[in-house]
Parts: structure tokens; sequence; C-alpha cells
């Protein structure tokens, strides 16, 4: 397929089928990707038990912080190449890509290290269960060696959205997944390798779709401006502090939160294995509604990017309000469904009686946040399409510790609600991000942010 044809100038057409069609790539990819980590819990859930469960749990908290570090400067480079294609600034675009290359290389294999070299402090702060310990701490040492093609795929795709390239971040993740699945059965249920094979199976995933990104991008390294070979890699000083200004807030910000995630997971953790082991499943059952607005949420970014960088500011606020619409219908069905039907919910991933006797409550905890799941990708989009780190630092710090860290510790050590005011507390730190960048797009106050290129 010629790759011209599938980089979509965002800045013209209907609003919503731009929206939409960019965007369902991006959705397609999110349930791979859901699919690509609930898999690891599925398989380790009915073959191990709570034991298994309650060690992938925590060290996936642990290695999502390390992931999402990766992310936040990825992202970073989205911003600015998005932009910089909208404003048809092409010797920008270049500098970007190359520098982000080098920065994202050197940045993941440093953050894999410390992984490595801190495990047993990290779990022992995250008062892992004993009867996990072990398993939890051979998943992490084996996922942080894979940390660098998780930063590596992520910069990857971040160079595809943002020239405007939908359909070719899918078919990586799809790669990554199918084989992903496919291991994870082989080597856990087959093999009897326990969470190192779910561990091994994931890193292997994400070293193939490193290989097939890269080798697409070489090959079609004219239409998308980017160039690999070691002669050509330059890091440009100016745009390595332009992204370093962006990427290391927004890497800060994911750390942050991520960081809160611990906190919770720590407090969760106190409570013994069986709450463990429920609180794991939450956080993959609140995977699903994510499918969607985590797809828009990457398709209506470096749609606000291009159209920032081209000037068209009634166009952003057409896209914000089409976002609301999409996300706000499909969470208001997932609130539905996890209120009918929780045991089914939970009974994906365990047969555990004993982890099931917390399905209503998880359930009624994650439907109470889906209206402010609604508010998040359109909003939180918006903020960060421009690049604006001082208010997505000051919203995350929020998030993390006004929010999620003391609701926890309010609703289930004050308020002595246990196991349901942890999970209660979770969810409710979610408003406190979705409130304020929802106040900052009604105010107007981002129409008054100039352009980054």
């Amino acid at each position: 397929q010629n790759s011209q044809n599938t980089v979509m100038d965002l800045t013209r057409g209907p609003v919503m089928k731009t929206l939409l069609r960019f965007s369902f790539p991006f959705m397609l990819s999110v349930l791979l990707q859901t699919l690509y980590s609930t898999t690891d819990t599925i398989v380790v859930g009915q073959v191990l038990g709570s034991r298994g469960l309650s060690a992938v749990s925590t060290g996936s908290q642990l290695m999502t912080m390390a992931y999402m570090i990766c992310i936040g400067y990825a992202n970073a480079g989205q911003v600015l190449i998005a932009q910089a294609k909208g404003a048809e600034n092409y010797e920008k675009l270049q500098k970007s890509i190359s520098t982000l290359f080098i920065l994202e290389t050197l940045l993941s294999a440093a953050i894999g290290i410390l992984c490595i070299v801190f495990c047993d402090l990290l779990l022992s702060a995250m008062h892992t269960p004993a009867e996990a310990w072990e398993q939890a701490r051979l998943y992490i040492l084996i996922c942080s060696a894979g940390v660098i093609f998780t930063g590596l795929y992520n910069m990857f795709s971040a160079i595809l959205r943002g020239m405007g390239d939908s359909k070719h971040p899918l078919l990586f993740v799809l790669i990554a997944s199918v084989l992903n699945i496919i291991l994870d059965i082989l080597f856990v249920a087959f093999f009897h390798w326990n969470v190192a094979g779910a561990a091994l199976a994931t890193v292997i995933g994400q070293a193939v779709s490193v290989l097939f990104s890269m080798y697409f991008l070489i090959r079609h390294r004219d239409t998308f401006q980017v160039d690999f070979r070691p002669h050509a890699l330059r890091l440009d000083k100016s745009t390595a502090a332009q992204l370093s200004s962006i990427g290391i807030p927004m890497a800060a910000n994911s750390a942050a939160i991520n960081f809160s995630f611990l906190f919770v997971g720590s407090m969760v953790n106190s409570l013994g294995v069986l709450v463990s082991a429920a609180f794991g499943v939450i956080q993959k059952i609140r995977n699903f509604p994510n499918i969607i607005t985590m797809g828009i949420s990457q398709g209506v970014t470096p749609m606000y990017g291009q159209n920032l960088g081209a000037g068209k500011t009634d166009r952003v606020n057409e896209t914000v309000k089409a976002c609301l619409l999409c996300c706000s219908v499909i969470c208001a069905a997932f609130a539905a469904l996890f209120l009918l039907a929780p045991d089914f919910c939970f009974r994906l991933f365990t047969q555990d009686e004993e982890v099931l006797a917390y399905a209503g409550m998880s359930m009624f905890c994650l439907a109470i946040e889906m209206p402010a799941k609604a508010l998040m990708p359109a909003c939180s989009g918006l903020v960060n399409a421009q690049g604006f780190v001082q208010l997505s630092s000051t919203v995350a710090l929020l998030d993390a510790f006004a929010g999620r860290v003391f609701l926890c510790w309010f609703c289930g050590f004050y308020l002595n609600l246990g196991a349901f005011g942890f999970f209660l507390g979770y969810v409710l730190g979610t408003y406190v991000t979705s409130l304020l960048v929802f106040v900052y797009y009604i105010t107007g106050l981002w129409k008054k942010r100039a352009a980054l290129v």
C-alpha cells in the first residue's frame, strides 16, 4: 500500500467524519493493546489463581510507571511533529524526528536499567504480598529488559500519528498483540513458565513490533521525513531544548500519576492478596471504556495539533464538541454494563469465589467514574496538543496527590471504608483532572495560547 494514501490532512473536511475516520484505527489499536495487556491477566488468573493475579497486578503497576515516562517524551515529539506538519515547516519536522529518536532511545534504555537496579526496593515500597513477591520480582526484571522496545514503539507511533497516519500504528499493534496472545498461552498454559512466561510474551511482542515499524518508516523515509541512518541522525540543540521543555513535564506528569497509583496499590496490598487480586481485575476492566476514549484521544490530539499549527481555532472548537459527544455516548453505555452485569465482568478474569465477592462494589465504583472519563479525551487532548505543560503539570500533581492518594487514604483509612473506600477514592481522582481541563476549555483560555511552530 502506498504510504501517501494513509497520511491525512486533518485541517480539512467535515469535523465529525474526519475525527471518527482518523480515530477508528486508534480505537482498534487500543483494543489490541488492551487485549495485549489483559491477556497476561486472564491467562495468569485462570492458570495460576490469586497469587499470579496479585503478582501481575503489582508488576504491571510498577512497569506502567516506567512506560509512561517513555510515552510522555514520545507525546512531546508528536506535539511538535503535528504542529510542524500543519504549518508545513518541513525543516522543523526533520529536526524534531531526528532529535526525538536520539533522546527516546537514551531515555528508555536508562529507565530499563533503573527498574532492574531498584526492583526490590520498589516491591518493598508497594507492600507486595509475600505469596506474590518472587513472581512479581521476576515479572518486573523481564519486562524491564524490554522497556527500550516500549520507548521505541511509542516514538515510531508518535511520528506516524503526528504526520496524520493512523492505519500503520494499528498494523504494528496487531502484530504485537497476536504474537503476545499466542505466546502467553504457549508459555503459561503449556510450558508452565508461570508469570515469567507472561512477561516474556510481552517483551517479545513489543520487540517484533518495533522491528516492523522501523522497517516501514525506513522504506517510506521520504513520505515521513525520517532517516535513521547513523550519519543522518543529528541532535539539534534548540529542538532538544523544546522537546525537553515539553517532554520532561509530560513524563513527570505521567510518573506522578502512576507513582500515586503505586501508593494506592500499596494501600490496597496491605489488605491482603484477595483485595490485591480484585484491584488488579478492576484495573483491567477499567481499560475497556478506554478502548474508545483513548482511541479518540490519540486521534484528536494530532488533529488539534495540525489545526493549531494552521491557525484554525474554530475548527479546534468544533473538534472538541465532536469528541465530547462521542465519548459521552460510549461512557454511558459502559456505566450501564458495569451496574447491570458486575459478575460477568469479573468472571472474564477469575473464577475465584473469594475474589468475585468484590465484583459488585468494584463495578459500582467504575460506573461512578464514567462521566469524568467522558470529559478527559477532548479537554486533556487540547492541553497536550498545545504543549501547555504548566497546566498539564498542575493538573497531574493535583490528580496524583490531592486526587488519588488523598481520596484513597480518606475513604479507605479515615472513613474506614476498607476495600470499597480504596476503590472509590481511586476512581474519584479522575474528576480532579477532568473538571480542571474542562474549565480551561469552556472559559476560552486555550484560544490565547500561541502555537509552538
